[in-house]
């Protein structure tokens, strides 16, 4: 095994709601989460390299197998871990906020200052968990997830599969998947998506505005499936996800609502939380959904 730089953790970092995210899929073919333990396989270069995250309360330690690695390699491992701890992004915009509005204040308070967003390793890993989870329960879609990892996922020695490239994606037969459990269009969106010649990985390096453009268009992306990318994969700070049902019963809770808002709504409640809107989308789904 192969021991990286351990990930210092912020002071009240709440490893609780990120190791329940990447383990929403307890039989996940990609990662998995046992106690305080994330492991997941990653592909930098090619090559499948499966890492253990241990959440320790100040650090995060990792080891990855196999044991030999390039610099390369080391260096895109520790920042794709970097991502899935959320601990690369800025907090202190939507704290400072919190000192001046009463709203904010109260928006912050069942969490504390220690909550992160957790990112996907990867964008169009982050993509390809939007579309698959379209209009599906949860369990539904890590099945969905599984068998596309199974089928053109890139193998480990483990047993484990690190996600499917664009190119991998590509090359599946849309009525193969059909046999799957995918509906015909799922399984369209799908490959469109990752025949669109997307640079999905190059979308955080630009500004929200134009990731959000590059990805317009294509059949199967639509509105939230962007908002998800440019939340969960982007890492940009000012994403509301309008339309999200989680975020709509969370609203509702937060203000007390006799209904569920809608886009138009929901538009307008997150408003006040501008340009720190991903944050405080991370806040309402973790303590008042």
């Amino acid at each position: 095994m192969a021991t990286l730089s351990d990930i210092p953790l912020p002071s009240g970092y709440r490893a609780d709601w990120v190791l329940s995210y990447h383990g929403r899929d307890p039989d996940g073919l990609s990662e998995r989460v046992v106690d305080n333990v994330i492991t997941k396989v990653l592909a930098p270069a090619g090559r499948a390299i499966r890492v253990d995250i241990t959440i320790h309360p100040t650090h995060a330690a990792l080891t990855a197998d196999p044991a030999a690695l390039t610099d390369a390699e080391m260096n895109s491992l520790s920042a794709s871990v970097a991502r899935m701890l959320g601990v690369s992004g800025d907090v202190s915009g939507l704290e400072a906020l919190a000192a001046q509005d009463a709203q904010v204040a109260r928006l912050l308070s069942r969490c504390g200052p220690g909550l992160r967003l957790p990112q996907t390793a990867g964008v169009f890993e982050a993509m390809c968990w939007a579309v698959v989870g379209q209009q599906v329960n949860l369990r539904f879609a890590g099945q969905l997830r599984r068998t596309l990892i199974e089928l053109a996922g890139i193998p480990h020695a483990s047993g484990m599969k690190a996600h499917p490239t664009p190119a991998g994606i590509a090359a599946l037969d849309p009525e193969h998947l059909g046999t799957l459990k995918f509906s015909r269009s799922k399984a369209a969106y799908l490959i469109n998506a990752a025949r669109s010649g997307i640079d999905f990985e190059g979308l955080p390096h630009g500004d929200a505005a134009t990731a959000e453009a590059a990805m317009t268009g294509v059949k199967g992306i639509g509105p939230w499936t962007r908002a998800y990318v440019l939340l969960r994969a982007c890492a940009f700070p000012d994403v509301a996800p309008i339309g999200d049902a989680g975020l709509s019963a969370a609203l509702q809770n937060f203000h007390g609502l006799d209904h569920r808002p809608g886009p138009a709504e929901q538009e307008a409640l997150m408003r006040p939380f501008a340009p720190w809107r991903s944050l405080a989308t991370a806040h309402l789904w973790a303590g008042w959904a």
